[in-house]
């Protein structure tokens, strides 16, 4: 169950409200809702419109607020890594309070839903993204930093995970198929039942089908359609992460992946 709402965040999520601000989840509510389970509870992080990120921050402040110190936090979401948006410290144990603009996702408006049915819990309206939207930010992220920085490393992993648990349906929860390579010894107990080999590619091939169908079926604006081909590449496999382009690659006039990595 997530921790108790701090009073400070309330008013401070109330105050958006109120102020017509709109604010997207991002980094740990984003990657919850997508189900992935590798991220913990606490932490809120939304992305803010440009031209509302300083009437947002200034509520913020006046809301009680506490701009987080160096020491407060070590570094690990994206937002701290690349220093964008505004970081608060609050509660206890302490947790992270992220505003960061909505143009460093490359995100637009126009893509953005309401969450439904309403979290009980905040007392503002959040707005979201699709799936497709939310992967083809990280990719932006992604390709825009240097080859070898933390950012990317993050964002990569982030990006799998989503593609992982959001579109493949893994989870931690519910029961487990063995096979064989499991338990050498219970081969020849007739109580487990195992999925044969060829079964069990066949599965595996049917799943990666539909999820790459899913993906030829995204809405993506015209200019954001190659982002389509690169993720289907990184699904099926014919991409690894570490080819992806880079702020390198991208400055020589470039956004093919790299080759020898494929």
């Amino acid at each position: 169950m997530p921790p108790k709402m701090d009073s400070r965040v309330f008013i401070t999520l109330e105050s958006f409200e109120n102020s017509y601000i709109t604010i997207v989840e991002w980094e740990t509510p984003l990657l919850n809702r997508l189900a992935h389970p590798l991220v913990a509870d606490g932490d809120l992080a939304y992305l803010v419109p440009d031209d509302q990120i300083q009437l947002a921050n200034n509520i913020a402040v006046v809301s009680g607020l506490r701009l987080a110190k160096d020491d407060d936090f070590r570094r690990r979401c994206l937002t701290q890594y690349v220093n964008q948006g505004t970081l608060y410290a609050h509660g206890n144990p302490k947790r992270r309070f992220i505003l960061a603009p909505l143009s460093w996702t490359g995100i637009e408006r126009d893509e953005l839903s309401i969450v439904t049915p309403p979290v009980e819990s905040i007392p503002c309206t959040i707005w979201t993204v699709p799936l497709s939207s939310c992967c083809a930010a990280y990719l932006r992220i992604i390709m825009q930093e240097s080859k070898n920085s933390r950012v990317r490393d993050i964002a990569s992993a982030d990006l799998s995970g989503i593609i992982a648990y959001g579109m493949f349906g893994m989870t931690y929860e519910g029961s487990y198929m063995k096979t064989p390579e499991d338990d050498p010894e219970e081969d020849n107990d007739k109580s487990v039942d195992f999925l044969d080999e060829a079964a069990w590619k066949e599965k595996d091939a049917l799943e990666m089908r539909d999820v790459l169908c899913k993906i030829r079926g995204w809405q993506f604006k015209m200019k954001d359609e190659w982002l389509r081909d690169m993720l289907i590449q990184l699904v099926s496999g014919n991409l690894r992460y570490e080819a992806l382009p880079s702020r390198e690659t991208q400055q020589g006039g470039t956004t093919e992946p790299e080759t020898g990595h494929a």
